[in-house]
């Protein structure tokens, strides 16, 4: 596996996650390769790269290796040479990283290893051309691309990606935590948050595509329904993204609204997602799936979506589900599950059932199984691929 762990950012916590489901396989043997040295601090646009929070969690029955620097292509090469398994998969996210990633592939292909790339942004989140670029330049070392998302297989088949080398495996959540009246007490005082109040959470990276002006509008329009609801904004403000405490001192939402415009820790966080009773995710597009999201369903925590990637695939209710960019849609479905209860809890449940099928053992059981199915096809596939090779 390679890709970044905590304390690095990224996709470090998934790939922790993954790893460590992977690992508790006995069939299967795994050896990491992290990075010691993930971005320069000048091209990450959320401040530090380094989580300050996390410290490194050793992958218990791995073998990692944390020696990858952004800046030293002869330990790329060395790491390349001296990577030992059968099936090379790779977590692919970040444009600067393409030459460490073209680097360790290349190595790969030449030493007939099966090489299995996971691309977690279709799309670059900010529409960068060079972000672009990077895919076009990764993409082609891979046997078989892994997408998170429906949405996702879509768009990389309008972009004539040969569809048989392309897989969709979930985004893996953690282990179910049922929602428990006290822990939300406790988690509303520690955040001196009131007890009695509705409250409506936004948590994650704060970018431009992540829609939050549009909440703040439509915030102001659940205010008139739910005199003393309180919004949450949790999160690192990202380069290009604007800082909504203009916005909110505009509208008159500064009494109503607590704002955390830092990277919170794991902890932190789930001690957000106890305290709401609704989190809200309202981007105006996604090409690929949210972290932040899985989270929440983790803690059993009813969510609103926009209708954008593959944010619709984590809830049932069509009723949380509303346009993107649409203030009053928005609006009209938080005052709807504020309102009614019943159909709050039926989202935590609906959240329960999802985060369930999106375990982690599962998700593990699912890329182990795509290991060995592109390591021995069926005899019908192979001769599909070998009479695909000849023309």
């Amino acid at each position: 596996m390679i890709g970044s762990l905590p304390p690095q950012k990224g996709v470090s916590r998934y790939t922790h996650d993954l790893c460590a489901a992977l690992a508790a396989d006995p069939a299967i043997e795994l050896e990491v390769l992290a990075f010691k040295s993930l971005y320069p601090r000048w091209l990450y646009s959320g401040g530090d790269p380094v989580d300050v929070h996390a410290g490194f969690a050793p992958i218990a029955g791995a073998r990692t290796r944390v020696v990858l620097r952004w800046w030293n292509p002869l330990g790329w090469i060395l790491a390349g040479l001296t990577l030992r398994g059968d099936v090379v998969h790779a977590q692919w996210w970040s444009f600067p990283l393409a030459p460490v990633y073209v680097a360790l592939l290349a190595l790969a292909r030449l030493r007939s290893r099966l090489v299995l790339v996971t691309l977690h942004n279709v799309e670059p989140h900010e529409r960068g051309n060079l972000a672009r670029i990077a895919n076009r330049v990764v993409l082609p070392f891979a046997h078989h691309v892994i997408v998170h998302t429906q949405a996702n297989e879509s768009a990389l088949a309008a972009r004539g990606l040969d569809a048989t080398r392309v897989s969709v495996v979930a985004h893996g959540v953690g282990d179910h935590v049922p929602r428990d009246p006290g822990r939300r007490a406790a988690a509303r005082a520690a955040l001196r948050l009131p007890q009695e109040a509705p409250v409506v959470l936004f948590l994650g990276n704060i970018r431009p595509y992540k829609g939050l002006g549009v909440l703040l509008e439509a915030f102001l329009h659940v205010r008139r329904d739910h005199p003393h609801a309180r919004l949450a904004i949790v999160g690192q403000l990202w380069a290009g993204a604007t800082d909504p405490q203009p916005q909110l001192a505009a509208l008159g939402l500064e009494p109503c609204t607590s704002v955390v415009l830092e990277y919170v820790s794991r902890h932190a966080m789930q001690q957000w997602f106890d305290a709401c009773d609704v989190a809200v995710y309202p981007y105006t597009h996604l090409d690929a799936q949210s972290g932040a999201a899985g989270e929440a369903l983790q803690r059993g925590c009813p969510i609103i979506v926009s209708d954008v990637g593959g944010l619709p695939e984590l809830v049932r209710d069509t009723r949380a589900i509303v346009a993107p960019a649409s203030p009053d849609a928005l609006a009209e479905a938080i005052s709807r599950v504020l309102a009614d209860r019943s159909l709050a809890d039926k989202l935590s449940i609906e959240a329960r059932d999802t985060a369930a099928q999106m375990s982690w053992p599962t998700v593990a059981r699912t890329t182990a199984q795509l290991y060995e199915t592109l390591q021995h096809p069926p005899p019908r596939a192979a001769a599909r691929g070998a009479a695909g090779g000849r023309r």
